[in-house]
């Protein structure tokens, strides 16, 4: 019997609290095991702040307490500590998969485009080197290039800062500040640098050799000799493999332990005390397959399972930065509601890929709400909207997540370690490069709120006024601009050859200089005109082909051509101004068509006043030269569209501005209807090319829109149907492709087990783990195909197999053999992570709001919000403390399988959180309307939170903690007792 001691007052630390449990209990924030943990109510209270609490706050402890005792320290000595336990086990460890990508995508490509030069193997300009980690970590004289894990004090970073009083690198120019952002990220996580392989990426013959890409077969089903534990098919395949050790599967757990279990796998909330009951006393022998069914049944579990793939879908609610526009995505939540929907319909896995990469190329039977299926090539970050980044992070949420492949590491180079070719990258590259996101996104569903969405109809009509009377306003001014500035803009095209900086590229267009769209308009508009018999373009064309020193002497041949009787047809006025005023230069001649132009202009608008109802000039030779800048794609006649491309940056923010009030309003208005952030196939597919080192300004060959080869074969076909998206999800979601079913029953089995057959959930190419039971993974995922990719189905066999219902205590002979369990000889014990506990919190207070569905709200952390935590609000921009704590996963990027940490803040949040407290004071409310009797209380606290009644010895002691003198602050002692069981880790592990 293992006593768990509480103090009750941190000035007298002999006043406690003893609960008796039937086993050591893991401490909330270690995982440790401990005999003794000692609770100051201090620290529930709120006492605990930033500065180390007084000696006498100190209780008297003994060795094992070491675990629990950093929480009675500062709480900024106990993230150093944390952080630098971390820190120093991450930096020796083996770089893993996601950091061996982001080294490859990310940090290898700066290096060797802008460092290698002169720090690299053929020249080391002040003895440094930066072509391997060691050489980084020695640096030159003046000591190592980086500290890992403190970009601060590591020089590398210091110098890329280009501070005026430090050395700037690299020299020709400040990096861009997503590069440094990158450099001083990959320094943070501690200077990841894979090893040297020796594996060919693409051409080698290793490719046919791994595991993963060989086809799918269902071995032979082998034979335990414990007969009397095999349940089915999975556990003949587990029991063989413990048998070769001579290790058997621990007992079958309790009822009450099975039915805890396999709640929170299926819902992520705990069976009430009634359900446990019902289920320990269900003799019959089909009751574990109906208990499932049930959990299965509920739409409790499409929320649980959602979010799982929503981690694969690097799902958030905001765009990451883009400063200039709406951070949120007004629509994301469709995709998450479809998600949850599709799980709980049991939609066929591969239908739900096809639908994810190209639900509008496929027959939706009316059903125009799967559309937002597209949310997964969408809801990506935006990187301040460049679209190569933007389409090689939809290449990444693709193949990792879908088929376990780091492709992306493809896109400077070939692959370093698997059969992937960089020609096979931009293959993809062309895909999604071929479709586009619409302007306006289908709607796909009505409003619920009649009130709320008059209002937003209205609202939107006038800030959508706003936007259009802006444009037309700023068009009009462009163009007039424009027609009485003809000379600058056909000078410049002279001194451009009508390609001029992108006005983004030089800052802001100061007024009086010629807009770079215009320029290029012209340019364009000049290179349509026919270059023979053009009565007003053909001395402009025959001249400017001239070269400039001989520019004089053919304007004199020209003028004495022109001005005989079988001299070239010329425009009138042309000709005349041209002999008037004989240009000597290609700029003159410019300036002489643009004040001529200009002129026709000023004609115009006299003649406009004096009749407002005139279409065209009087003088037919005038109205000729007018349609040059009146005439439909004339360079001065721009529509709309086209002067939004000719904005200064005044103009191009006032347009952002409104179109974000526009957002904005589509984001908050609870009227707003439901739209999915679909993409359509662009009208022409794009021909992509390689980038060279991933440098879009250096294209190489050109590659066609395909599968990849390692997965096609070499007989593979181009795709052909538009862009291709609906090609590639078919390739992906295809029973010939041995990677998609493997990866999903991983990652299902993972979710049940705390890790997978295979460990490296998104990475299964050769830097990813082989699976420990490859026959079990290969009979389950031919099973899945042949039960129409049911995910329903997987949870069947998987949680009505002896594997899944064995207990999960230790047993040291088995762990002595099999140290890590991977032999699954007793079930694994699993934290639960943020959101199950947060619902579970909700869920035993009684307060859980079951709606589904719907726009996010906006705290998890407010204890008004009673909603599952699959609807909270995930900002990318500013992702809340407590979900980083609880190893939320990053929503940056597609992640099977989230971290594991075990930090004195989550059991800081646990003690102290407003919303915790809030929980244990609807507890206590619910326990006390119950009973007077505080025995009685004590045995409902335990069936509402635990699920089970407590021990006579925990009745004694709960008892006497609960009535311990007058409440302190707002918290009765009730209310504490139902914190308390709160924070166990009973509570917060499953077994």
């Amino acid at each position: 019997m293992t006593n768990l001691m509480f103090h009750t007052q941190p000035d007298d630390p002999h006043q406690l609290l003893t609960i008796s449990r039937p086993r050591p209990i893991r401490l909330l924030s270690s995982g440790v095991q401990s005999d003794t943990i000692t609770y100051g109510s201090a620290i529930v209270d709120g006492y605990f702040g930033d500065s180390d609490l007084p000696a006498r706050f100190l209780p008297p402890v003994a060795p094992p307490m070491r675990a629990f005792g950093c929480l009675l320290l500062s709480s900024r000595c106990c993230v150093a500590l944390a952080l630098s336990l971390t820190m120093a086990t991450a930096f020796a460890a083996e770089p893993s998969p996601e950091q061996v990508e982001f080294f490859e995508k990310q940090v290898r490509p700066v290096l060797v485009e802008h460092c290698l030069g002169c720090h690299g193997d053929k020249k080391q300009q002040g003895g440094l080197r930066l072509d391997s980690r060691e050489l980084v970590l020695k640096g030159n004289e003046t000591g190592p290039a980086i500290v890992p894990g403190n970009p601060r004090d590591s020089r590398l970073v210091q110098v890329l800062a280009y501070s005026a009083d430090d050395t700037q690198m690299p020299p020709k120019g400040k990096l861009p500040d997503e590069q440094i952002a990158a450099l001083t990220k990959w320094v943070e996580m501690g200077a990841p640098w894979p090893a040297t392989t020796t594996t060919t990426a693409a051409t080698g013959s290793t490719s046919g050799t791994h595991w993963s890409f060989q086809a799918i077969t269902d071995p032979r089903i082998p034979e335990a000799r414990n007969r009397k534990r095999v349940l089915g098919t999975i556990d003949e395949y587990v029991l063989v493999k413990l048998e070769e050790k001579n290790l058997s599967l621990s007992d079958p757990a309790d009822r009450r332990t099975f039915i805890r279990r396999a709640a929170l796998g299926l819902w992520g909330i705990p069976p009430t005390y009634d359900d446990v009951q019902s289920f320990i006393v269900d003799e019959r022998p089909d009751a574990v397959p109906l208990l499932i069914e049930r959990l299965l049944a509920s739409p409790l579990y499409g929320e649980r399972w959602a979010r799982h793939w929503l981690d694969v879908a690097r799902y958030a609610d905001s765009k990451g930065y883009v400063f200039t526009e709406e951070s949120r995505y007004p629509y994301a939540y469709t995709y998450r509601d479809y998600v949850i929907e599709a799980f709980n319909e049991d939609k066929p896995y591969d239908r739900f890929l096809i639908e994810q990469i190209a639900a509008d190329q496929v027959d939706l039977g009316g059903d125009v709400k799967d559309l937002a299926a597209l949310g997964f090539l969408t809801v990506g970050r935006r990187f301040l909207n460049k679209q190569e980044d933007i389409i090689d992070d939809r290449i990444d949420v693709v193949t990792r997540g879908m088929m376990g492949l780091t492709v992306g590491c493809a896109r400077c180079h070939d692959h370093k370690y698997d059969p992937i070719p960089t020609a096979d990258y931009y293959s993809l590259y062309g895909v999604f490069n071929s479709s586009q996101e619409p302007g306006d996104l289908p709607v796909i569903g009505e409003s619920t709120q009649k009130v709320a969405f008059e209002k937003f109809e209205a609202d939107l009509k006038q800030r959508e006024q706003k936007v259009q009377e802006f444009q037309e306003k700023t068009r009009d001014k462009i163009n007039a601009e424009a027609r009485g500035k003809n000379a600058g803009y056909l000078a410049e095209v002279i001194k451009t050859g009508g390609r001029p900086a992108s006005d983004r590229r030089r800052g802001p267009t100061v007024n009086g200089e010629p807009r770079p769209a215009i320029v290029r308009k012209w340019q364009e508009y000049l290179d349509k005109r026919p270059k023979d018999n053009d009565a007003i373009f053909g001395p402009w064309h025959t001249l400017v082909a001239i070269p400039a020193q001989q520019f004089a002497a053919a304007m004199t041949q020209w003028s004495e051509q022109a001005s005989t009787e079988n001299g070239p047809a010329v425009h009138p006025l042309v000709k005349q101004t041209l002999l008037e005023k004989r240009p000597q230069t290609p700029v003159e001649l410019a300036t002489v068509y643009g004040e001529l132009l200009t002129g026709v202009e000023t004609k115009w608008q006299e003649h406009r006043k004096a009749n407002a109802e005139a279409t065209a000039l009087p003088d037919a030779d005038a109205e000729a030269l007018r349609q040059v800048l009146y005439a439909e794609g004339a360079p001065t006649n721009l529509t709309t569209e086209e002067c939004r491309n000719a904005y200064q940056r005044d103009e191009r923010d006032k347009d952002r501005n409104l179109k974000k009030e526009i957002e904005s309003l589509k984001a908050t208005s609870p009227g707003a209807p439901p739209r999915a952030m679909v993409m359509n196939d662009k009208p022409q597919p794009v021909e992509p090319r390689i980038f060279i080192r991933g440098n879009q300004g250096r294209q190489g060959d050109q590659v066609p829109r395909q599968f990849l080869q390692v997965l096609a074969g070499p007989e593979r076909k181009p795709f052909n149907q538009g862009s291709g998206r609906l090609e590639l999800a078919q390739s992906i979601a295809s029973p010939n492709n041995p990677l998609t079913a493997r990866v999903i029953v991983n990652r299902v089995w993972q979710h049940h087990f705390g890790y997978g057959l295979v460990r490296t959930p998104g990475d299964f190419g050769f830097r990813g783990e082989t699976p420990t039971h490859p026959e079990l993974l290969d009979h389950l995922a031919t099973r899945f195909l042949n039960s129409g990719w049911s995910v329903k189905e997987l949870h069947r066999w998987i949680m009505t197999s002896a594997a899944y219902g064995q207990a999960s205590l230790d047993r040291p002979e088995a762990r002595k053999v099999d140290p890590e369990n991977r032999l699954y000889w007793a079930m694994p014990r699993q934290r639960l992570e943020l959101e199950a506990l947060r619902d579970s919190w909700l869920s035993v207070s009684g307060l859980l709001d079951e709606q589904i569905g719907g726009r996010p709200y906006d705290d998890i952390t407010d204890p008004k919000g009673h909603r599952r935590t699959v609807y909270g609000m995930v900002n990318r921009n500013d992702l809340p403390g407590v979900f980083r704590v609880f190893d939320f996963a990053d929503p940056d990027a597609s992640a099977a399988q989230r971290p594991l940490t075990t930090v004195p803040q989550q059991a800081l949040f646990a003690m102290n959180a407003p919303f915790v407290v809030e929980q244990s004071r609807v507890i206590a409310g619910r326990v006390k309307s119950q009973s007077e009797d505080n025995s009685e209380r004590v045995i409902a606290t335990y069936r509402q939170v635990l699920g089970r009644d407590p021990g006579s010895e925990e009745r004694e002691q709960a008892v006497a903690f609960a009535t311990r003198g007058p409440a302190e602050k707002d918290l009765g002692g009730w209310e504490q007792l139902a914190q308390v069981l709160l924070l166990t880790n009973e509570f917060a592990f499953v077994d």
